[in-house]
């Protein structure tokens, strides 16, 4: 009779070898690396382009922790205004960065028209406003997350039938 494993717990306590071990913990690490790259795709195909693309460009992976019960795959932004594009911004506060080589800056002279070429005076206007009225977030890491979540439970359930599969359960 084949046993059946529920938690990734149970299956440790079944590896006999260390071979074995290895082999899961590879296998774990290629399933996350597979979950992770794919997330980032989803997630840049969201991020809007902006002044620069430079949004999407910082998009990045990462994959922590060793054994398959401790690793944690990691989609995440290095650009510090990735946070406000994903959440958005709250009426209110501190007007943000417009003055030349901000990010705000280089979206106003991309995308919107000046008078007399004078970008900064369009840029203070365009950061005024956002002080103000606040702006909704993308929530493209979220959506992609949300939008993806049977996909990435299918393939864990597929890890864990190979797993078992290795540990002969």
């Amino acid at each position: 009779m084949r046993r059946r494993y529920t938690t990734l717990e149970s299956l440790m306590e079944a590896w006999p070898s260390p071979q074995e071990q290895a082999d899961v913990n590879r296998l774990a690490r290629e399933t996350m690396a597979g979950i992770t790259g794919m997330l980032s795709r989803e997630v840049m195909a969201r991020t809007p382009v902006g002044a620069s693309g430079n949004l999407r460009g910082s998009v990045f992976t990462e994959i922590k922790g060793e054994s398959p019960g401790a690793l944690r795959g990691v989609v995440a932004s290095r650009a510090p205004y990735a946070g406000y594009v994903e959440f958005g911004r709250r009426p209110g506060g501190a007007m943000p960065p417009w003055r030349e080589g901000s990010p705000l800056h280089r979206w106003v002279v991309r995308n919107l028209e000046s008078r007399d070429g004078d970008f900064e005076s369009t840029a203070f206007l365009v950061a005024r406003a956002v002080a103000r009225r606040g702006i909704p977030g993308r929530r493209m890491f979220a959506r992609a997350f949300d939008e993806n979540r049977s996909r990435i439970e299918g393939r864990i359930r597929e890890l864990l039938d190979e797993i078992a599969r290795i540990v002969g359960g």
